[in-house]
C-alpha cells in the first residue's frame, strides 16, 4: 500500500467508518450506524483516503465497492476492531455499578410475551440503567458486542460464551372457530389433506414444531409464512390456517388450542461472553430474569 511514505495518523473512528461503508455497501447506512451525518462521514472517509494514499472504495450506482486497497485493509482493520472490543468487555466487564447501558437481544414474540413483565419491573427497581431491547430472530454475535445478553432457541457453541438454560417453551396447534367450521379438525389418519397451514418461513425449515407438521399432515397444504410467530398467529386468528405457535402467545388470542395435538416445545437459552461475567448491572439482570420467567412457559 502507498501509506507508508505518509505521516498522517489513522483514527480508531475513521477505521470504525470504514467498517461500517464496507458491511452496508453505503455512506448512508454506515453514517447511521454511527449516527453521523452523511457529510460528515463522506469527509471522513476522503481524510482516511488522504492518509492511506489510495481510494479504499469504488463509487458505483450499488453502492460503494472496496477496491484492492480497500480488501488488503479489511482484514487489518477487523483484526483491530476485535482487539479494541476485547478490551472494552475486559475493562466494562470488571465490576461498576448498578448504571450504564445493556444490550439484550431476544426474538419478537420473546420480548413481548416473555421479557416484558420482568424487564419493566427491572427497570423500576434500577432507574440509573438503561437496557436495550434488540427484537431480532438473527443470532446476533457476542464476540463483537452485538449484543451483551442473548436469549436464543440452540445452545451456544463457543467455549467463550457462559450460558445456561432459561426456560422451555411450550407449543401448541391452534385455529380460529371459523377455519374449523369451514375444515373440521385436523386427524392425523387424513395426513391433513385438505388443511391449511401458516408456518415459519423456509430458511427455519428445520424447526422442531415445523417438522413435526410435516410428519404428522404431510399433506397439508402450507398457505403463509412468517419468520415472525406473532404475525402467524394474527394470521391464524383471522381463520386463514393452522398454526403452531407458543402457548404463551396462543392463548392471547381468540384461538381455539387442538388439545389432541401435541407440538413438542423447545429451550431457550442465555449466554453472555464470559469477560463479562464480573460485569454487576449484568449479573442482576440475569438474575432478575431468571427469577421473574418460570422454568416453563
Amino acid at each position: 500500500m502507498k501509506g507508508a511514505e505518509h505521516s498522517a495518523r489513522i483514527s480508531w473512528d475513521d477505521l470504525r467508518l470504514f467498517l461500517e461503508i464496507a458491511r452496508a455497501g453505503t455512506l448512508t447506512s454506515a453514517a447511521e450506524t454511527l449516527s453521523i451525518s452523511q457529510p460528515t462521514a463522506g469527509r471522513r472517509l476522503r481524510a482516511l483516503e488522504v492518509a492511506i494514499g489510495a481510494p479504499l472504495f469504488q463509487r458505483t450506482p450499488m453502492g460503494h465497492r472496496l477496491t484492492d486497497e480497500g480488501e488488503a485493509m479489511l482484514a487489518h482493520a477487523e483484526n483491530m476492531e476485535g482487539d479494541v472490543i476485547a478490551l472494552e468487555r475486559k475493562l466494562f466487564g470488571g465490576g461498576g455499578g448498578l448504571d450504564g447501558i445493556l444490550r439484550l437481544s431476544a426474538s419478537d414474540w420473546f420480548a413481548n410475551y416473555v421479557l416484558s413483565d420482568p424487564l419493566a419491573s427491572f427497570a423500576l427497581q434500577h432507574p440509573a440503567m438503561t437496557v436495550e431491547v434488540v427484537v431480532d430472530w438473527r443470532l446476533l454475535d457476542l464476540q463483537r458486542r452485538e449484543a451483551d445478553l442473548v436469549f436464543r432457541f440452540v445452545a451456544f457453541s463457543t467455549p467463550e460464551v457462559v450460558q445456561r438454560r432459561f426456560t422451555h417453551v411450550r407449543y401448541g396447534l391452534y385455529a380460529h372457530a371459523d377455519y374449523l367450521e369451514r375444515h373440521g379438525h385436523p386427524d392425523p389418519a387424513g395426513a391433513g389433506e385438505g388443511h391449511v397451514f401458516i408456518g415459519l418461513n423456509s430458511a427455519l425449515d428445520n424447526a422442531a414444531d415445523l417438522q413435526w407438521m410435516h410428519k404428522l399432515y404431510p399433506d397439508a397444504r402450507m398457505a403463509f409464512r412468517s419468520n415472525s410467530r406473532e404475525m402467524q398467529a394474527r394470521i391464524c386468528a383471522g381463520g386463514a390456517g393452522l398454526a403452531i405457535v407458543p402457548r404463551i402467545l396462543g392463548d392471547k388470542f381468540p384461538l381455539q388450542l387442538i388439545a389432541e395435538a401435541s407440538p413438542p416445545g423447545r429451550d431457550v437459552w442465555l449466554g453472555y461472553h464470559g469477560d463479562l461475567r464480573r460485569l454487576r448491572r449484568l449479573r442482576a439482570l440475569v438474575d432478575h430474569l431468571a427469577a421473574g420467567v418460570p422454568d416453563e412457559v
